[in-house]
């Protein structure tokens, strides 16, 4: 590799990464991209595989289409919210989004993110790509500025390359993030989750009719679990709890996660004659949080500047939006528009701006769902009309889709939900599973 000087090294080739180096390659800009990972393979942590419109809207723009990142199967027309013991909700996708793309995918990890790793390869000159080359340090300048990284292989030398900016794209557990000292400025980590997820294939569908769904069981006691359509028959299928709850003792990960999917007697009835097909993922505590988002030399993108627990799903959007805020500011700054410290400003300006509302929306339900327990009166009157009302059902999915506010779902039913939700007792004798 004869070149050692780009305008932007990137640290991490997935989503993150990925999206980034397409968008300044578009630029013409020369990038590099390198992983530890070699790929087609999973993350090192545990994610939320599922996209809404918005989403695909911006790989769209990418030039990536969903055949090419989305194995058949993995369409969801419904969303199944489960009470164990209680009751359940069906809540029709398509009736409640009212967008262009009345569906959420679900995405397997290891095809979406080599489908990336892919396009990126279409960019060349302009990006270069190292895999299984994993970052060792950050180089400095004189005045403490980054400029570069150092690197290397699993068995080979070091390597020094230079650079114009640094990029952090590097997960929640970022080392680039710890190497240019970037500090953690808020975090809501008070009440946090663990879980343990693995693919599946030959899963049995929610209920007979239902082919693909994304399901939620929430036992109300700080455990639940989620099954996710990744393909045909295959579903991401896990398990989650308040952190302080995971307690393996002398238990393997493996069967600990056999044993919490056997909680729950109707998710285990699906898998009963499935088969696991991906090793198992894990992390603990899943903490929330923001760090600082650039400095001199340096910026960070995706979960390596703005981590949040999985519960909503948002981890995908949330990495393309950013990256696409980030890469505009990067071309305002290479054609001399902007200093980088007012591209840097620009960029957590309006990166904050996006995201905040939804960050407070999902540690808010977090707190809500996995760590308080309400009793079984309110379970079945109060929640269960507010899960069931058409109105709440839509502001709830449009603003998981990005196109509805976070502001409009209501913590708690109003009292135009209550009245709704009397009325329907009454006339469907209770049974609100499709509302």
């Amino acid at each position: 590799m004869s070149q050692t000087h780009f305008d932007v090294i990137i640290v991490g080739g997935r989503c993150a990464g990925a999206s980034l180096a397409i968008r300044l390659a578009q630029q013409k800009l020369n990038v590099l991209v390198i992983d530890r990972a070699t790929f087609p393979s999973l993350p090192a942590v545990a994610s939320s595989p599922v996209i809404f419109e918005g989403t695909m809207k911006m790989l769209d723009e990418l030039g990536m289409a969903e055949e090419d990142y989305s194995l058949p199967g993995s369409r969801a027309d419904h969303f199944a919210l489960n009470f164990v013991g209680h009751f359940d909700v069906i809540i029709p996708v398509s009736r409640r989004l009212k967008l262009e793309r009345n569906y959420i995918r679900g995405l397997e990890r290891a095809h979406f993110d080599y489908a990336m790793w892919k396009k990126m390869q279409t960019f060349a000159p302009y990006i270069t790509l190292r895999q299984g080359f994993g970052m060792v340090d950050v180089v400095r300048d004189s005045s403490g500025k980054i400029n570069g990284i150092v690197g290397k292989e699993s068995k080979g030398s070091e390597e020094t390359f230079t650079a114009d900016l640094v990029v952090g794209a590097d997960g929640r557990f970022s080392i680039t993030a710890h190497k240019v000292g970037a500090k953690v400025v808020e975090e809501r980590n008070t009440h946090t989750t663990g879980g343990y997820e693995a693919q599946w294939e030959g899963v049995l569908p929610y209920k007979k009719g239902l082919s693909a769904e994304v399901s939620f069981y929430n036992t109300a006691r700080g455990f639940s679990t989620l099954f996710m359509p990744i393909g045909e028959g295959q579903y991401y299928a896990g398990v989650y709890m308040r952190a302080q709850d995971v307690q393996r003792g002398q238990q393997s990960a493996q069967d600990y996660y056999i044993a919490s999917l056997k909680r729950i007697p109707d998710t285990w009835k699906r898998l009963e004659g499935a088969k696991q097909i991906t090793e198992l993922e894990g992390i603990r505590p899943i903490e929330n949080g923001y760090r600082e988002a650039y400095g001199p030399g340096w910026a960070l993108v995706g979960d390596a500047f703005h981590y949040k627990d999985p519960l909503d799903g948002q981890g995908v959007y949330d990495a393309l939006t950013e990256t696409k805020i980030l890469a505009e500011v990067i071309g305002q700054w290479k054609s001399g528009n902007l200093t980088w410290d007012q591209a840097g400003a620009q960029y957590k300006e309006r990166a904050w701006e996006f995201s905040y509302p939804m960050f407070n929306m999902t540690t808010a339900r977090v707190q809500r769902e996995m760590h308080s327990f309400p009793p079984n009166l309110v379970i079945n009157t109060l929640i269960r009309w507010q899960l069931s009302d058409p109105e709440y059902q839509t502001n709830f999915l449009r603003a998981l889709a990005r196109v509805g506010s976070p502001l409009d779902v209501a913590a708690t039913p109003s009292p135009a939900m209550i009245w709704r939700g009397i009325k329907r007792s009454f006339s469907s004798n209770g049974d609100e599973s499709a509302a």
